[in-house]
C-alpha cells in the first residue's frame, strides 16, 4: 500500500469521525432545549447538515463520485438520536 492512499484512509477517518461526532452531539443537545422556539428543529437540521458534510468531505478526498448511496447515512445517527430520547425518556 503506498503512502498517500494511507494519508487519504487517515485523513478521511479522522474527518468523518469528528464531523459525526459533533453532528451527534448537536442531536443530543437539541433534545435538551426547552420551550416552544425554534431552535430543536434549527439543531437538527444542523445536526443532518454536519452529517452530510462529513460524508461529502470523504468523498472529496478520496476522489470519489459525490452522488452515492451513502448520503442516505447523513440523517440516519440525528434521526435514531431523537427516535430514541423520545421513545424512551419522554
Amino acid at each position: 500500500m503506498h503512502i498517500e492512499q494511507v494519508k487519504k484512509y487517515v485523513i478521511s477517518s479522522l474527518a468523518c469521525s469528528v464531523l459525526m461526532l459533533h453532528s451527534l452531539a448537536v442531536a443530543a443537545l437539541g433534545t435538551q432545549v426547552n420551550g416552544a422556539g425554534g431552535s430543536r428543529p434549527g439543531l437538527f437540521v444542523m445536526s443532518l447538515l454536519l452529517g452530510l458534510f462529513g460524508i461529502v468531505l470523504v468523498r472529496l478526498i478520496n476522489r470519489l463520485p459525490v452522488l452515492t448511496p451513502w448520503l442516505l447515512l447523513a440523517p440516519l445517527v440525528p434521526t435514531l438520536v431523537y427516535v430514541v430520547y423520545f421513545k424512551v425518556i419522554a
